[in-house]
Parts: structure tokens; C-alpha cells; sequence
């Protein structure tokens, strides 16, 4: 299979999980201002959403480029990550309709820590299909060591979330989100 043809499919995906995402946010109950600021929330939470979805098809963006030959392993691995992606709708809603609940925020921040331990286990699997991509092994042992930095933002935005306030936990998120982003596009 061409990569390209992989790619496509995974950015159509994408598109359908953000577009769900908006979908859910309640229209305001009047054209005005603080109508709209009654949804802010929602709006927070798809934000974040947002983003995390963005960050997902930066980082497949970035690592396709680095891809010699597309393998089952490799097509199998991403489509684990865009399924696990799959539920941030349902963790966005969820959210957005308790959000200073810490059960909803903690499954919030589940999808971060999950994903994480998946692009762990997923860059192994890529290092092994090609051993030769020089590359490669460099981007993916980079993105490992900043995976490790990202588990103590979740680490510490769960302890915060649960001992101070749950919405946290969504900013600790957020904070490891921009980390892995400033890291992926800039070193």
C-alpha cells in the first residue's frame, strides 16, 4: 500500500472525529454574548480536543515522512492509535457535561496517558520493521525520551486534579500536548 493512500485514510478520520467533536456543542440559547459564554466549557473542552487530534496528525504527518516502505506492522500500530483516538469524543462530551467532576476528567487525561504508552510500544515496532532507517530511529528514540517528560505533566496534573481542582488534569494535558508539539516541530 502507498503511504499516501495510508495517509489520506488517516486524516479522513481525523476529520471525522473533530467534526463530531463540534458537533456536540449545544448551539447558544440566544445570539448574544453571554449566551455564548454559557457554552464555554464546551467549548474549552473541544479546544483541547482539538488540539490532541491536531497533535496526532502532526506527529503521523512527521513520522510518514521518515517511512521508507509501509508494512502490515506499521499500518496495524496507527490504526490502534487513531481507534484509541476514536473514544475523545465521547471523553470530550463527558467533559463538557461534568467538568469539574474528576472521574470525567481523569478519563479525560487516560486517553493522553494510553496514546503515550502506545507511541512507546508503536515506536519499537516501527525500529524493528526498518532497522536500516537511520532516521527513523533517530525521530522515534527523540519522541521516546519526550514521552517520558509528558508522563510527569500527566503525572503531575493528576495528583493537582485530584487534590486541588479536576479541570487540572485537562490543563496538565494541554501543557504536555504543547511540549510534544514545540519538540516535534522545533528540535
Amino acid at each position: 500500500m502507498d503511504t499516501e493512500r495510508f495517509e489520506a485514510l488517516i486524516d479522513a478520520i481525523l476529520a471525522i472525529i473533530v467534526t463530531i467533536i463540534i458537533l456536540e456543542i449545544p448551539l447558544p440559547a440566544h445570539p448574544d454574548l453571554a449566551s455564548l459564554w454559557e457554552v464555554k466549557v464546551e467549548f474549552f473542552a473541544y479546544i483541547i480536543s482539538f488540539f490532541v487530534v491536531f497533535n496526532i496528525w502532526n506527529s503521523n504527518h512527521n513520522l510518514f515522512i521518515k517511512i521508507n516502505k509501509l508494512t502490515d506492522s506499521i499500518v496495524w500500530t496507527n490504526m490502534i492509535s487513531i481507534f484509541i483516538l476514536s473514544f475523545i469524543p465521547y471523553a470530550t462530551i463527558m467533559v463538557s457535561e461534568h467538568f469539574f467532576s474528576f472521574f470525567a476528567q481523569a478519563c479525560f487525561g487516560a486517553f493522553f496517558v494510553v496514546l503515550h504508552i502506545h507511541y512507546i510500544l508503536q515506536a519499537e515496532v516501527l525500529k524493528k520493521t526498518d532497522p536500516a532507517n537511520i532516521a527513523l530511529i533517530v525521530y522515534l528514540d527523540n519522541g521516546k525520551k519526550n514521552s517520558f517528560i509528558e508522563f510527569i505533566f500527566f503525572a503531575i496534573a493528576y495528583i493537582l486534579g485530584y487534590f486541588v481542582s479536576p479541570p487540572l488534569i485537562m490543563v496538565g494535558c494541554l501543557f504536555a500536548m504543547s511540549f510534544w508539539i514545540i519538540k516535534d516541530q522545533f528540535v
